[in-house]
């Protein structure tokens, strides 16, 4: 069992507190069935505030994003079972619980439409079709809104995971990239080097099949990440010093 965590600054606000909660870096609710049983799921310091907030982000973030799994993903193992079953009003325990699925369903359906191709600010899934209408294809759009503060929470915590460092927002930045799967095939000059320096230097960890990490620091401190969610959802990002002045 994870020791508590005792007089330490939390991760996020950076407050001092004589105890804080355990926040962990990937949401446990996010983990697939395919994830080994007694791995560690990283742990970071968190008051109970800013738990409780980034909690609310992250089950709005995960409402979106496991729409775009699909049943034979490894990595997203039981995850796209999962959200059916929060939007699927057949499932429900009471009518209470039904109205609250079709709420959810009412919610979602604004991000939703067909597509013949996936577009750049969208996630894609065939949501359950059947064989014979695979062709018609269902996109979600990227809620940024969402995934701004849960990419950052997530940059923070590995941070704190590997390097033992807080992010002072006013002396270090953290900067974001949202990636299509498989970023070795973007067109991008900046990202292929980027990848390239991860190929050479990094270091990957795998925190189950669902969580892939590789992560590298420069010579001025600063930490490069590479994290790949459930085989699908690939962010790119780097936390460096405000103040770094390059020759």
């Amino acid at each position: 069992m994870t020791k508590k965590f005792t007089n330490l600054h939390c991760i996020y606000c950076l407050g001092y507190f004589e105890n804080l909660t355990k926040d962990h870096v990937f949401p446990e609710s996010w983990f697939p069935d395919s994830t080994p049983k007694g791995m560690e799921k990283w742990v970071v310091p968190a008051c109970l505030k800013c738990n409780n907030k980034l909690g609310k982000i992250e089950e709005a973030t995960y409402n979106k994003l496991a729409l775009s799994v699909t049943k034979d993903e490894i990595a997203a193992s039981g995850i796209s079972e999962k959200i059916a079953r929060k939007y699927n009003p057949s499932t429900a325990k009471d009518e209470c619980n039904k109205n609250r699925k079709i709420a959810n369903i009412r919610k979602i359906i604004p991000d939703l439409y067909q597509a013949d191709k996936i577009p750049t600010n969208a996630f894609m899934k065939n949501c359950g079709l059947k064989e014979n209408e695979r062709d018609k294809r269902i996109a979600v759009f990227a809620p940024f809104d969402l995934l701004n503060p849960f990419a950052e929470k997530i940059f923070r915590g590995l941070e704190f995971k590997f390097r033992n460092k807080l992010i002072d927002s006013n002396i270090r930045k953290i900067e974001k990239i949202y990636l299509p799967i498989g970023i070795e095939n973007i067109a991008s000059t900046e990202i292929k080097q980027l990848n390239n320096i991860l190929n050479a230097n990094g270091i990957k960890v795998d925190n189950g099949p669902g969580f892939i990490v590789r992560h590298v620091v420069d010579k001025y401190g600063s930490s490069l990440y590479h994290v790949t969610i459930w085989g699908k959802i690939e962010i790119l990002g780097s936390v460096s010093n405000k103040n770094i002045v390059l020759n």
